[in-house]
């Protein structure tokens, strides 16, 4: 039986709340026909400057107002819209969730919410989803039909036994992906180290890594005795979170894997952020983008 996606209210939110921002000017061939003042609509910010009668008081900036005793208004300028690339982890290790949502679905509704968040902004939208290879590329379009279907292709992917990496997905872009974009991974980057293969898509892109992650696998919310099955190997193994030694030993393990990934991150001139399945992560995206506009101006 086919699964099929469904937009919940607190997504349907999130799409009206989410900014899709780029720090860098990455320009798509298409002039952005938008002829809202605002933020996302395919204007960019200029500059401030002191509100005068007849202004829409809908651009003032109640920040720098406070600031300045003074009613302030944001100006804007038209701007080239940029295309958004996001590159799913469509592995085995995307089935693991240890309550009612699974990694793979938190990925569905991330993709749902950047896709639509671009169309929003006017931007063009592409996805890849991949496991040790490239397992389907949709080309950037404008296409809200694109998004969807790609969002229950996932979904009824078979991803059982599937290993991970992401090199093969990367040198792909690197030779697909020939207009400056805006690229998203969303993966648990539970695979072969990949810094090689990112780096010069860092040098030529924006890049933003999303870390999903589910709490047990960290023995946050985990107690006593669990059989876990390895999604990528089909392996079975017992795991006793009562344990101080295997805590630790865990704990030492994502504490590296976590501060390597940020490295890499670093290296490659990429933002980091991690998605807890068991948090709020259609909001803690919402509020991502927030900051990267706010530090942006």
């Amino acid at each position: 039986m086919k699964a099929h996606f469904h937009f919940r209210p607190s997504l349907l939110h999130a799409v009206e709340q989410i900014d899709l921002f780029s720090r860098r000017r990455l320009a798509s061939p298409y002039v952005g026909t938008a002829e809202s003042p605002f933020r996302g609509t395919g204007m960019q910010f200029k500059e401030f400057r002191q509100y005068e009668p007849g202004d829409d008081v809908r651009h003032i900036s109640w920040t720098t107002t406070a600031k300045t005793g003074k009613p302030i208004l944001k100006v804007y300028e038209e701007e080239r819209e940029i295309t958004v690339i996001l590159l799913v982890d469509a592995s085995g290790s995307s089935l693991f969730g240890s309550g009612a949502l699974r990694k793979v679905d938190m990925y569905a509704e991330v993709i749902a919410l950047l896709g639509m968040g671009a169309l929003k902004c006017n931007h063009n939208v592409g996805l890849l989803f991949f496991d040790q290879e490239v397992k389907r590329f949709f080309p950037p379009s404008r296409s809200k039909e694109q998004v969807l279907t790609s969002i229950n292709f996932l979904l009824n992917l078979d991803l059982d036994k599937r290993p991970s990496d992401i090199r093969p997905a990367l040198s792909f872009c690197q030779k697909a992906l020939k207009e400056k974009c805006l690229v998203l991974i969303l993966s648990d980057f539970l695979m072969t180290s990949f810094s090689l293969e990112l780096s010069p898509l860092g040098r030529h892109h924006e890049l933003i890594l999303l870390q999903g992650y589910d709490d047990s696998e960290r023995l946050i919310s985990s107690k006593g005795v669990t059989e876990i099955c390895d999604p990528e190997s089909g392996d079975f193994y017992l795991l006793d979170s009562e344990s101080l030694f295997f805590r630790k030993t865990l704990a030492q393990y994502y504490s590296t894997f976590t501060n390597q990934l940020e490295q890499t991150a670093r290296e490659c001139r990429a933002d980091f952020l991690p998605l807890s399945v068991q948090d709020d992560y259609l909001q803690r995206l919402v509020h991502f983008f927030g900051q990267r506009y706010y530090h942006s101006l």
